[in-house]
């Protein structure tokens, strides 16, 4: 079967990385826990100076507990999804945190994106919007980790990408087989 080429003769490849959203830079959170220092700092010397010098420790274990709980939330946000549409296949890899990789192929031409439930569920459910990519009885889930509020446009761009992928590999037929369709007639 032909590879199905871009107007510079290159194989057609389009890839699409998502990754969780974190707010607070390294240098803000570095602020952060200064602050949280500073002020429990305050806090014990007050206790300290006060008699009740043990509550310096708890001080201490609560700005520990805060660190810790930054950290996960920052080791987390290493996960990452990769994407690659190409005429035969969409190729789906998720990478997580400790740079594990799960990999799900499935054809490029079977392939279809499902937002499901297709309404936006009321904000106060715990229900939420999946975007389920399926083939052949094989189902992917992308996003997973994104925000509610990115998950529709997210679903459009995918189908977008699956579309341009088919519609590369029906451009880029091989020459012998469309001339022979086209003498048929």
């Amino acid at each position: 079967m032909p590879q199905a080429t871009d107007t510079d003769g290159r194989k057609f490849r389009e890839t699409l990385t998502i990754w969780p959203h974190r707010s607070l830079s390294p240098r803000g959170f570095l602020l952060v826990m200064a602050a949280l220092g500073s002020l429990a700092f305050c806090i014990g010397l007050g206790f300290f100076l006060l008699g009740a010098w043990p509550v310096i420790g708890f001080l201490g274990l609560e700005i520990l507990v805060v660190w810790f709980a930054f950290k996960m939330n920052y080791r987390a946000a290493e996960r990452r999804q990769h994407l690659t549409a190409t005429p035969a296949k969409l190729k789906i890899e998720n990478v997580s945190p400790a740079g594990k990789t799960d990999t799900t192929e499935l054809p490029t031409a079977w392939v279809k994106v499902e937002l499901t439930p297709r309404d936006e569920p009321d904000p106060h459910s715990r229900e939420r919007q999946k975007i389920l990519v399926r083939s052949h009885g094989r189902t992917a889930e992308i996003g997973h980790f994104l925000h509610p509020a990115e998950t529709p446009k997210l679903a459009r761009e995918v189908g977008q990408m699956v579309e341009r992928a088919r519609s590369a590999a029906l451009r880029e037929e091989d020459p012998d087989t469309a001339e022979a369709a086209t003498t048929v007639r």
